[in-house]
């Protein structure tokens, strides 16, 4: 017995969400595939962000996860009627995958200090509108090859750098005789 299953839209947005959750804090980026080499001077690995110097600016830093690494991803469910038991998962990058965040050089004290402190719970709290002040300041972008550059609000945009042609996300419950109760949730991606 399946109860939901969702389009490719929603499996972007949750897809994009995941992996920038599980790399810094949740946060999306703007529209438009980019074209941009980086310097190999901007470029480390996601265990560095901890030793980051908190005075240097992360904009227009790359951060990459190995093939065969785990990043933790956090899930929360705001309910009144269920709740995660388990608070997260690790993510298993089945290939070198990078990560770029962008956000403006001309930011106030104040609009720094709110993205140095968002988080996944003020993000789900957001309406539309804050959203989008949010997504003019702070951007990721994904890469497979650190040169090509997909927003990870952006569908056409991340299809066309990670190289597949459609994706679904399936969320259902299962009752069975043998095993009782059971729920999945699937995400699956096609070439």
């Amino acid at each position: 017995m399946m109860l939901k299953t969702c389009s490719f839209r929603n499996f972007v947005g949750l897809a994009g969400l995941f992996l920038a959750a599980a790399l810094l804090m949740t946060g999306c980026a703007g529209s438009g595939m980019l074209t941009k080499p980086v310097a190999s001077g901007n470029i480390m690995h996601f265990s560095e962000i901890k030793k980051w110097d908190k005075t240097k600016s992360l904009n227009n830093q790359v951060v990459y996860v190995n093939q065969g690494e785990t990043v933790p991803l956090s899930i929360s469910i705001d309910s009144d009627f269920m709740a995660v038991k388990q608070d997260h998962i690790d993510i298993v990058a089945k290939e070198k995958i990078y990560f770029m965040i962008k956000m403006p050089n001309d930011l106030s004290g104040d609009e720094l200090k709110r993205l140095n402190t968002l988080d996944a719970q003020s993000l789900s709290e957001m309406d539309q509108s804050q959203l989008n002040t949010l997504l003019k300041h702070y951007m990721i972008y994904v890469s497979r090859d650190a040169v090509h550059w997909a927003p990870m609000n952006d569908g056409k945009a991340i299809k066309s750098v990670l190289g597949f042609k459609s994706g679904r996300v399936s969320f259902g419950m299962m009752a069975s005789t043998t095993k009782g109760l059971g729920a999945c949730f699937n995400l699956k991606t096609v070439k």
